[in-house]
């Protein structure tokens, strides 16, 4: 026997056989696609729009080295992500749904169950769905080359997926705005108490100097003795703040480490230009100490250095979030951001530490030439210095707490909502005339495999061309298939591509040979 080939003409003659299959198969996968379509339950998205502000000087850092486009625009993806990552966390995620449950009304079975297990002294079902599931309902999407994040949410109504997508939004501000206010009560805090105790402290030191003078009867100091408070007066004033600053880190410190504590363990970042910038701060700091010493605040070298020291604050801050991002990009954002805090925190402790030790020195030469002032003199000194550096450490603290407290309930500016979510007018799925149409397409095609594997798959001679082809025997002759009626002739489009080809069957059906 020959080998086997498939021609053309067999393939349409398979498929003239097998043309209910097809179509079965056809309609079969259409209608039940098209059903389920309708059946399924309609899914809403809502969408709200964030603008996340770049801060300035982010191309400060070994990403200088880079054009500066390159570097703000890596920087800036950098924050986006992190927002975006803080978005989605669990804590944020699952209060925003909770929330949302709350204002909506349960389902009635939802609530005869609840009712029902009241009755048996059993807590309600909670109707939340696991944390993955909610994720599947969650999508961010920031636009390119602009601050805008998209936050997308996904809802069985429109009222439900408009409340989900601005109630993540709004819950994700509070989240921010808690990490920012812990850290700032922390500091007005302490700063609150430390301007109690300079109060008291300036009254007491106020009644010495008016009992000393009526005790001297000393009226004025003269210009040498003012020449000296004042240069005194500024090592001490300059004295407060190093110890106002330095405190107020270690209670930004202390409030970070709890927070910390709180979270997963992780890694401490650092760098090489971290420590460069410490140091470099370090210096700057008792490079000032020197300065104020000798010239007012308004002098230009003094001017200089103060600008210096906040310049290389800023890079010593881009460089910590720049480490902590490129060593940790997989970690919990919120934990990135409290160690970023933390290692800034230490940054300004020994900054102040190492400027205390040069403001101690500064002051142990005054009194010194104190010292070689006469009685009266001295104690006038005294007690006139203790005056003006309680004044100015009153003053500044006042300042600071003023500060502090604004800061405390300001809203975070880095992020604001650009436009609030509203109502989907359709929903975007399921879609009914593509499902269909690809179940239509799917359909043709399987059907087709089908019968051309069943065909093939299936070895039975049912025509004297079958005698023919695979038995390659002559056909003698065959009987017709008579069912009691004559059958008029097939004009149909199969039959004209059958004659078309000259198929062979064309004839008529046999059943015998």
């Amino acid at each position: 026997m020959n080998e086997t080939t498939i021609e053309l003409k067999d393939v349409i003659k398979t498929l003239k056989k097998r043309r209910k299959l097809i179509i079965s198969v056809f309609l079969g996968m259409t209608i039940a696609v098209a059903v389920l379509s309708l059946a399924m339950s309609p899914t809403f998205e809502a969408q709200s729009s964030l603008r996340v502000k770049q801060p300035k000087g982010l191309a400060d850092s070994q990403l200088a080295d880079a054009p500066v486009g390159m570097a703000n625009i890596i920087n800036a993806k950098q924050l986006m992500a992190t927002y975006a990552e803080i978005l989605k966390s669990q804590e944020v995620v699952e209060t925003a749904f909770a929330r949302v449950e709350s204002n909506e009304e349960a389902s009635y079975f939802q609530k005869l169950i609840n009712w029902s297990r009241s009755l048996r002294g059993l807590e309600p079902v909670q109707s939340l769905p696991k944390y993955n599931d909610m994720l599947k309902r969650i999508t961010t999407q920031p636009i390119k080359d602009t601050e805008i994040l998209e936050v997308r949410a996904q809802g069985d109504s429109p009222a439900e997926a408009q409340l989900l997508a601005n109630t993540l939004v709004n819950t994700f501000i509070e989240k921010l705005t808690s990490l920012s206010r812990s850290e700032q009560s922390a500091v007005r805090e302490f700063i609150g108490q430390r301007l109690e105790e300079s109060k008291k402290e300036l009254e007491e030191a106020e009644k010495a100097l008016e009992e000393y003078k009526r005790n001297e009867k000393m009226v004025a100091a003269n210009d040498q003795t003012k020449d000296l408070v004042d240069r005194y007066s500024s090592i001490v004033k300059l004295q407060a703040e190093n110890s106002v600053a330095q405190s107020a880190a270690e209670a930004k410190l202390n409030s970070t480490q709890q927070q910390l504590s709180q979270e997963k363990q992780g890694f401490v970042a650092d760098s090489p230009l971290i420590q460069q910038y410490k140091s470099k701060l370090a210096e700057l700091e008792v490079q000032l100490a020197g300065l104020v010493q000798k010239y007012t605040d308004k002098h230009p070298q003094v001017m200089e250095v103060r600008a210096a020291i906040a310049e290389t604050k800023t890079k010593l801050d881009t460089e910590v979030t720049r480490t902590v991002n490129a060593e940790a990009p997989s970690m919990n954002p919120i934990h990135q951001g409290l160690l970023q805090n933390k290692i800034q925190a230490e940054a300004e402790i020994a900054a102040a530490t190492a400027q205390a030790g040069t403001i101690d020195q500064l002051i142990s030469d005054r009194e010194k030439e104190i010292d070689k002032l006469p009685a009266k003199e001295q104690g006038l000194v005294r007690v006139m210095r203790d005056v003006a550096v309680t004044q100015e450490k009153y003053t500044m603290l006042a300042k600071r707490y003023e500060e502090a407290r604004i800061s405390e309930v300001m809203q975070p500016t880095e992020v604001q909502v650009v436009e609030i979510a509203a109502l989907p007018d359709k929903p975007i799925k399921p879609k009914p005339l593509l499902y269909t149409a690809v179940a239509a397409v799917a359909g043709i095609f399987f059907g087709t495999g089908l019968a051309l594997v069943s065909e093939y798959m299936t070895r039975t001679i049912r025509t004297a061309e079958d005698v023919r082809h695979y038995l390659d025997l002559p056909v003698l002759g065959s009987i017709p298939q008579f069912n009691g009626s004559a059958e008029p002739p097939q004009t149909g489009f199969w039959n004209k591509i059958s004659n078309k080809f000259n198929l062979p069957g064309s004839e008529g059906k046999a059943n015998g040979v």
